[in-house]
């Protein structure tokens, strides 16, 4: 290494800066800021459009999922669930819907591409927070394809299905959201599906015994929903905060002071 600039030193000796003129320079900076600001000035697109164009870089595969999750149910759709079949389901199947965004949501993540997304155009906050809509809106359609078919041949009341898809649905997107916050790497998605399987152990010895679904435990599942859904709010706050101080600190670390 000390030889090679050694060389580059010999090499560089005869060289002599050559005269610039002031006013040129002047010229050049004023022309660098001009550029600069026009840069940064950039047009503004719609919300719709911003969603269209972050609905491309969602992988085929969370669609194709989706669908394959739900065509057991369209199947069973036609026959009455016996038993505690149908409390089953939802104790499986809420969870997995649930999980299905969440690598495609920590991808930026495994393929270490966030310190890179951070400094776009767009900040990590609305690009997270657009996939997470676009996804959280294919879950709830998702969800209620599950619960119209469920809802055709059970006797069970709305309300009470309703409560019961969507409690172990909110607890594994608060058990996400959670690993989301704290873990911002490539293992983010092994700990998801930790929590996906527990919740889908967990609910499902849950299902098989009854008086946890009898009508005089409606209302522990209200309170275990409504708490379940405040959780998940205040997760889903501090996660957006996360991703704005990532979004700061690279886009601090590039910034051209002029």
């Amino acid at each position: 290494m000390k030889r090679n600039e050694g060389k580059i030193r010999e090499a560089l000796g005869p060289f002599s800066v050559p005269a610039c003129d002031p006013e040129k320079m002047r010229r050049t900076v004023r022309l660098a800021k001009a550029a600069y600001r026009e840069r940064q000035v950039s047009v503004r697109i719609g919300f719709w459009e911003f969603l269209s164009m972050q609905l491309r870089f969602i992988g085929k595969w969370v669609w194709l999922a989706q669908a394959a999750l739900l065509l057991p149910v369209l199947a069973a759709a036609g026959r009455p669930p016996a038993g505690n079949s149908l409390l089953l389901f939802f104790a499986s199947a809420a969870p997995l819907v649930a999980f299905l965004g969440f690598p495609e949501i920590l991808k930026s993540y495994s393929h270490g591409m966030a310190e890179i997304e951070a400094c776009t155009r767009f900040s990590m906050r609305k690009l997270m927070g657009a996939r997470m809509l676009i996804l959280g809106l294919a879950d709830l359609c998702c969800l209620t394809v599950i619960l119209a078919a469920s809802a055709a041949h059970s006797g069970l009341p709305f309300l009470q299905m309703i409560l019961y898809l969507f409690v172990p649905f909110n607890c594994t997107c608060c058990g996400c959201l959670t690993v989301l916050d704290h873990v911002k790497s490539r293992q983010g998605g092994y700990f998801c599906s930790v929590v996906c399987i527990l919740c889908i152990v967990f609910f499902s010895r849950l299902s098989l015994i009854r008086e946890y679904y009898e009508a005089a435990a409606t209302g522990v599942w209200a309170v275990l929903f409504f708490c379940s859904l405040a959780y998940f709010a205040a997760e889903l706050v501090r996660t957006f905060r996360s991703f704005d101080g990532l979004s700061a600190a690279c886009k601090g670390t590039l910034s051209v002071p002029w």
